[in-house]
């Protein structure tokens, strides 16, 4: 092990990793989403020339959206928290079977919704767009469950959790709303805006501004005394509503809801530095740099939101993007780390070192970089009408996923084989 790495009789983690589930479940979840991340990279490229234009309703753009979206951004979202609620929670993992229950009814009406749009075949968009919400019905109950089985207090990262569940039901729920608006049920299309803004805020937002309350503590070694986490998720569910709201009430409350969305981005960038600038650790760790430029296009996109909205999607995505890749640089060898350490002698909690010697140093960095270059590319693609420029970004993001996947598992290798092995 590393001299320069803190003394593990000493360190005391907030976490139970004793109950952490196999690897089988939560790699199955990540490893199916960079397929799906690839995969839109592939097809933006594809679709460049109707992206450019804007052409949003186009249907094989809807597919390219979606398979980021259902895709990418829930499959990781569901993968990282059936490892992460056993720990934080110490409530028991799902078996297996459990977990490829959950995940293959899911993956099976995703493909089918993709194929079915892509093709308008509309009876198959209602069979799978309803097994699809089934799936998530039936994950979201057993996480819910999970939950509740917890002995923690109910803080703010317990509601946190609960927020972004319902979030992820609210998603598909608007869906359908949105759907009917599309056949006449409904005057407006100011649903598919708030459907966009459930996903990004009610479901992707209320989990990042949760996750991070464990990893930036733990990647900085602080304690992260005096930060109050239910202030940027409370602005953040109120603007949920704001939007939801706006349905009936007119588009200036969906533009209240991005000022809330901007203010909640503004107190978790600042509580942010507070955690890192206050750690004990020795060096400092440049997955915040990755952390740092992932933020600052969510705040540029909440920014935007306020006017100009598709470009703030956009640049959202990008945001959520990197802040994925940064964090999973860390999270991945983290995961291998524990499944090993309980494998060896003396206290598991020696995972938590094995993993800093597992982990690409650099690889946020060059995530950080190349999201923001990505963002750049597509924005101004979009701005002037040159597909070349979104081309550039479909490159961008799919060098991102092989620049993440080649580092980790240099990384890992290299880790593995300094790590002490089992006598």
């Amino acid at each position: 092990m590393d001299q320069d790495l803190p003394d593990t009789g000493r360190y005391k983690p907030s976490i139970n990793i004793e109950r952490a589930p196999r690897l089988g479940v939560p790699f199955l979840y990540i490893l199916t989403a960079y397929v799906f991340c690839a995969t839109a990279g592939i097809m933006l490229w594809v679709y460049a020339p109707w992206v450019s234009r804007g052409a949003y309703g186009y249907p094989p753009v809807i597919v390219t959206v979606h398979f980021f979206t259902l895709g990418f951004l829930s499959m990781t979202a569901m993968g990282i928290l059936s490892q992460w609620v056993p720990v934080v929670f110490n409530v028991r993992a799902f078996g297996n079977r459990r977990g490829w229950a959950h995940f293959f009814p899911y993956l099976l009406g995703a493909l089918a919704l993709f194929w079915s749009v892509g093709h308008g075949a509309w009876p198959v968009v209602a069979a799978s767009g309803t097994l699809l919400a089934l799936a998530i019905v039936w994950w979201s109950v057993d996480v819910i469950t999970q939950l509740t089985r917890s002995t923690a207090g109910k803080d703010a990262v317990y509601w946190g959790i609960v927020g972004a569940v319902v979030g992820f039901n609210a998603v598909w729920m608007l869906g359908l709303f949105m759907a009917l608006s599309f056949l006449g049920w409904w005057p407006e299309y100011r649903a598919l805006e708030v459907h966009i803004a459930t996903a990004l805020a009610g479901w992707m937002g209320f989990l990042v501004l949760t996750v991070q309350l464990k990893l930036n503590p733990m990647f900085s070694m602080s304690r992260a005394e005096g930060i109050r986490p239910s202030i940027p998720l409370g602005l953040t569910g109120l603007g949920v509503a704001l939007a939801w709201a706006s349905l009936f009430l007119g588009d200036w409350w969906l533009r209240l809801a991005a000022v809330l969305w901007t203010t909640a981005a503004l107190v978790s960038i600042g509580q942010g530095l507070q955690t890192v600038t206050t750690g004990k650790a020795k060096a400092f760790d440049r997955v915040f740099v990755g952390v740092a430029a992932a933020w600052a296009l969510l705040l540029l996109g909440a920014v935007l939101a306020i006017w100009l909205r598709p470009v703030a999607v956009v640049v959202a995505f990008w945001g959520f993007l990197t802040l994925i890749f940064s964090y999973q640089a860390r999270i991945l060898p983290f995961i291998v780390a524990v499944a090993v350490a309980k494998r060896l002698p003396g206290p598991v909690y020696k995972a938590f070192f094995m993993a800093q010697a597992m982990h690409p140093k650099n690889q946020p960095v060059i995530v950080g970089i190349l999201g923001v270059v990505g963002a750049a590319l597509f924005v101004a693609g979009r701005w002037t009408m040159q597909a070349g420029l979104v081309r550039a970004s479909a490159l961008v993001a799919l060098l991102l996923v092989l620049s993440e996947l080649v580092g980790i598992a240099l990384a890992m290798s290299k880790g593995r084989a300094k790590a002490p092995v089992r006598p």
